[in-house]
């Protein structure tokens, strides 16, 4: 493994943060595999230990099924009765994991509980298609149903029906993607003047996070438990990473040297992001972001030997380990198989 030259000091006066959000300079990287029979997964969650969840297929997006990796070989996860798609979107640390898989005619939210049946989680009375993208250590999970009043943000507590959550003022529209162990909730809904905008549930009430500096658009996709948000914002100029502060508003992370697009995908206990950002060829490529060293390019902090193109990463866990998904750096293009890496901090 070649590793990369770096030098870090924490000088006595600096925020003490800094030194704590330090990354490691380079990154061991496994292969996950895929299902037998498949040849092209997608990453979408991570654990604490290292467990990793998302769907596996075939290039034509047929055969699709959720997987769990935990080591070794990805386990599918099976559909619902008369279904043949399944996608799993969020674990927690006790390998609970949510998602969505069709049926004969509707798609629903689904969860595995200690990875074995699956359980149809439902929707709200009298919609008829749901989703879910995220759950938290207390088994609450969060995502959409949706039906003839539109499609709405919702809550599943662990054995409770699907709750609806509040929407923005003069709006119908929302949907829920993550939740944190205090049961903070982030997603998006329209505004009365029908704009996309990030928002945070917390406390029965619903939040608009706004956009950063003049842009139109925004998206909330993660929240740690220190209630820092991560997502992105659009405007004429481009779509940027940002992450909402409690108490210090939004911030843009930047974009790769060159690039005009970024978005943060997920974030750590101590304020570490992931993401995807375009270089200055427009392609994509996975980033990694702190408070002391700014935006790196994933692809740079991997042994080159690995011949590895990473894309986009997903998610980040407390270890400081990534799932990550590209391909052959050789011979990979976004028509290509796409396989999923787990980037492990080195030594």
């Amino acid at each position: 493994m070649v590793l990369l030259a770096r030098s870090f000091r924490c000088p006595i006066l600096f925020f003490f943060l800094s030194c704590l959000t330090a990354e490691s300079a380079t990154y061991t990287i496994t292969n996950m595999g895929e299902i037998a029979g498949r040849s092209s997964s997608v990453a979408r969650g991570i654990n604490g230990a290292g467990h990793v969840v998302g769907r596996s297929g075939t290039p034509a997006n047929t055969g699709t099924n959720a997987f769990l990796w935990t080591g070794g070989q990805p386990m599918s996860l099976g559909v619902l009765a008369g279904g043949e798609f399944s996608e799993a979107a969020g674990i927690n640390d006790l390998d609970d994991i949510v998602g969505y898989s069709n049926t004969a005619d509707r798609v629903r939210a689904v969860r595995w509980t200690n990875r074995q049946a699956i359980e149809d989680l439902g929707t709200v009375p009298g919609d008829v298609a749901s989703q879910a993208f995220g759950i938290n250590s207390g088994g609450a999970a969060v995502g959409f149903s949706t039906g003839p009043d539109g499609t709405r943000a919702v809550l599943w507590d662990r054995n409770s029906p699907a709750a609806l959550l509040p929407v923005l003022p003069g709006s119908g529209f929302s949907k829920a993607i993550a939740i944190n162990d205090g049961g903070d909730v982030v997603g998006v809904a329209k505004t009365s003047s029908g704009r996309t905008h990030a928002v945070l549930w917390t406390h029965g009430a619903v939040h608009d996070l706004g956009v950063f500096s003049s842009d139109l658009n925004s998206e909330a996709f993660a929240i740690n438990n220190s209630g820092q948000i991560v997502g992105s914002s659009e405007g004429p100029t481009g779509t940027t990473a940002v992450v909402w502060d409690i108490t210090a508003g939004p911030r843009a992370l930047g974009t790769l040297p060159g690039g005009d697009f970024s978005q943060a995908l997920g974030i750590n206990a101590r304020g570490v992001v992931v993401g995807i950002a375009d270089d200055v060829d427009g392609a994509s490529h996975a980033f990694v972001w702190n408070s002391s060293d700014g935006m790196r390019d994933l692809n740079e902090l991997v042994p080159s030997e690995a011949d590895v193109l990473l894309v986009a990463a997903v998610g980040i866990n407390a270890r400081g380990q990534i799932v990550a998904f590209g391909g052959p750096a050789s011979t990979y293009d976004h028509d290509s198989p796409i396989t999923v890496y787990l980037l492990t901090p080195a030594p």
